[in-house]
């Protein structure tokens, strides 16, 4: 990270996560706001504009968690940071230019989070590890999930910037599911719209368990006992067996997720 100057430093001016941050990203209780909170705790920056602008950051992760986008103020944040308003601007340009930072930064993690599993020797385990840790991050930063719907709809360079993000994971997939099938069985292409099929329910789950949770929903997931985890790995056999028809499914299973495996008289 550069140091802070006179003039506002452009809020893309951060560092890219460091490599440490894959084996944080593993942990299924990994938030952004314990990220940061624990970055300013145990390795604050040197430079004193540097620690403000990361109190900032923390804050604007707060305030947003706690009130959402919409009714987010700079005042919220600048009073959760405990610094005077004029000190946010010298930082960032309004509230939108520190939402798309902290919430940038919780996309870049997910994007960790999904190349470490691809490497998975087995379809399935990585599969399933993708999609618990899907619904764990999300779990565990609800309200910044919340604040992304609510920040695409309003701000579209964010939306493009969660579009190239959907885009580059879906491709990482793509190739990750040709590379396990024998040499030009399957068209790129197919599998990549396949794969965009499947993203698009993994997302629309978690709207509807997460983000804007639906009574009818989650009733039908109690019905069931299915917790996070339980759901992820019956998403997991529809990616499987959409994705890998022909292999055989060998990870241990329970509940909806191993009866929806027996389907057909897969296993």
């Amino acid at each position: 990270m550069t140091s802070i100057s006179k003039k506002r430093q452009p809020s893309t001016a951060r560092p890219q996560p460091e490599a440490p941050a894959r084996s944080r990203a593993r942990d299924p209780k990994w938030s952004l706001i314990d990220h940061l909170s624990r970055q300013l705790r145990d390795d604050p920056p040197k430079q004193k504009g540097e620690r403000t602008r990361l109190r900032i950051r923390l804050a604007t992760a707060k305030v947003l968690e706690k009130n959402g986008y919409l009714a987010a103020r700079v005042a919220d944040i600048t009073n959760e940071a405990g610094l005077a308003e004029g000190s946010f601007y010298v930082y960032f340009k309004d509230k939108t230019d520190a939402a798309l930072d902290v919430l940038t930064e919780l996309a870049e993690e997910f994007n960790l989070l999904q190349h470490e599993h691809v490497a998975e020797d087995s379809a399935m385990a990585a599969i399933r590890q993708a999609n618990r840790h899907w619904f764990a991050i999300c779990r565990n930063n609800a309200g910044l999930m919340r604040c992304i719907l609510q920040l695409g709809d309003e701000v579209p360079a964010f939306a493009q910037l969660a579009q190239r993000s959907n885009v580059t994971w879906f491709e990482v997939v793509a190739r990750s599911v040709l590379r396990r099938h024998p040499e030009g069985a399957l068209d790129k292409n197919d599998v990549l719209l396949a794969v965009h099929m499947l993203g698009s329910m993994m997302d629309e789950l978690t709207r509807k368990l997460i983000v804007y949770p639906e009574p009818s929903f989650v009733k039908l997931l109690t019905k069931l006992k299915l917790d996070d985890g339980g759901l992820a790995d019956a998403a997991s056999v529809v990616w499987f067996r959409t994705l890998y028809p022909n292999k055989k499914m060998t990870d241990e299973l329970d509940g909806a997720a191993a009866r929806i495996a027996r389907w057909g008289g897969g296993t």
